[in-house]
């Protein structure tokens, strides 16, 4: 459950524009692995699969790719 809460919480703070930091998806990536071994088979699978989404969604936020979000740092007066 914290892996799933993680990386919703990157895309969130992604869409926001607040931080671009690409370790809230590795992590959940990492506790939804070890969460499928250590028996929570679909919350497990969901994690990883929500925790990949969310680190090239921060990447593509992170570029601007993703049309409405401005690139952190990158709003020069």
């Amino acid at each position: 459950m914290i892996g799933l809460l993680m990386s919703a919480g990157g895309f969130v703070v992604a869409i926001l524009g607040a931080s671009v930091n690409l370790s809230a998806g590795a992590m959940g990536i990492a506790l939804g692995v070890l969460g499928y071994f250590l028996g929570a088979r679909r919350l497990g699978a969901a994690s990883v699969v929500l925790g990949t989404a969310a680190v090239f969604f921060m990447a593509a936020a992170s570029t601007g790719l993703i049309p409405g979000i401005e690139p952190l740092g990158h709003g020069y007066d």
